[in-house]
């Protein structure tokens, strides 16, 4: 397991290191409105979408390494021609080909799944943020304080070395021992993919895939337009924003590593995921309100600022493995790596829609309108968990 999770975090750190670089790199370097900038963001999370049920049903049927070693290969290949890339048509063509790659969030927590007791998946599926939140402390830093060195574009450095991490990954792969589960020969079907996904929509997971797509929709809000707040509010450069993704990445391992398994064990998956919708939609309100320059405090934006932040990653931090734990739980255990994708596949799905409106939405006028958006869906997120489906364990 830990040579996973650390897998986990190295895979990330490419997916991190894009964050901080973007506005200088699209919008100021190459004169690109921010709808461009959300644009390339929507080109990865789509590929994203479109692989992870692929992937994770080709690893229930070829074996989970096998798909990973594969995808964590092209997903080098990727971050070495985006770092070299100079126009914008190549950066969208690279980024597609690194979202499919990085489909393999559902394989791997597949892996995860069929290397823990029901009764530890929760604290598992929390590692396993944990160790993207890892690569999200470590994948900002080397984007803020990396990036502009050199002759070359602002991104340029710190995909070299996401190249070099993520082989370093594959390297890492062939470590990994099979699990009883790793490969599962699952009965004879002849069920199209569209079947497949119409029958999970039928099953008790239709509503947690839902609540996937609505959590990413409206967190997108916040991926593609945090960067702007720091830019136009506090007026932060590259440095600056990757040192504050830094404290982002920090808070997500804290909760993931050290306290989703005491909260899920007290009040259960779903409980766990209505507490992480609430605060991730007061801290959305927060930085709405900040932005319009209606919050008190107007003299302390930076501490404006974290305490939005703070509330905005315990939020998301929660809600994440809470609803990966639930939907290993109650899916078939034939199925575990193909219901997983699939739900992350709709969780892709809402970050792409929720990206392509972002841009547009900062467009009309500044972050106060993407924020304002995410915390309309994430009401509507809280308005739906009491609906879903509890596992046989989950008392909450």
């Amino acid at each position: 397991m830990p040579v996973l999770l650390l897998i986990v975090g190295i895979n990330f750190v490419g997916v991190g290191a894009l964050i901080p670089v973007l506005p200088y790199a699209v919008i100021d370097t190459m004169g690109m409105p921010a709808s461009v900038m959300t644009l390339l963001l929507a080109s990865y999370a789509f590929a994203m979408f479109l692989a992870n049920p692929v992937l994770g049903r080709l690893s229930d049927h070829f074996g989970r390494r096998r798909i990973l070693w594969i995808s964590l290969g092209i997903g080098a290949l990727s971050h070495l021609w985006f770092a070299l890339s100079g126009d914008i048509l190549t950066m969208f063509a690279a980024r597609i080909i690194s979202g499919f790659a990085a489909g393999n969030t559902g394989v791997i927590q597949a892996m995860i799944a069929d290397r823990s007791s029901p009764e530890k998946r929760a604290q598992y599926m929390g590692l396993f943020g944990a160790s993207i939140g890892l690569g999200f402390v470590a994948g900002p830093a080397v984007g803020g304080l990396l990036g502009g060195l050199g002759s070359g574009a602002p991104h340029q450095v710190p995909f070299l070395l996401a190249a070099g991490l993520s082989m370093l990954a594959l390297t890492l792969t062939l470590r990994l021992k099979a699990a009883p589960a790793d490969r599962i020969i699952p009965e004879r079907s002849t069920l199209s993919n569209v079947q497949r996904i119409t029958a999970l929509l039928r099953s008790p997971l239709a509503l947690y895939a839902i609540a996937s797509m609505l959590l990413n929709l409206s967190f997108a809000q916040v991926e593609a337009s945090f960067v702007l707040v720091l830019r136009d509010y506090l007026d932060f450069g590259v440095r600056q924003t990757g040192w504050l993704f830094t404290y982002i990445g920090v808070c997500v391992v804290v909760v993931q590593a050290g306290l989703i398994r005491p909260v899920v064990a007290h009040i259960g998956e779903v409980a766990t995921t209505g507490l992480g919708a609430c605060l991730l939609m007061l801290g959305q309100c927060l930085t709405a309100v900040a932005v319009l320059g209606l919050l008190p405090g107007n003299d302390y934006p930076l501490v404006q600022t974290l305490i939005a932040t703070t509330a905005i990653c315990f939020g998301f931090a929660l809600t994440t493995p809470a609803i990966s734990s639930a939907v290993s739980k109650i899916a078939d255990k034939t199925s575990v790596g193909g219901s997983l994708g699939t739900i992350q596949g709709f969780g892709s799905l809402g970050q792409v829609g929720g990206l392509v409106l972002a841009g547009p939405l900062y467009d009309l006028g500044g972050s106060q309108y993407p924020f304002g958006f995410g915390a309309l869906i994430t009401l509507v997120l809280v308005g739906t968990v009491p609906l879903l489906a509890r596992p046989a364990r989950d008392t909450g």
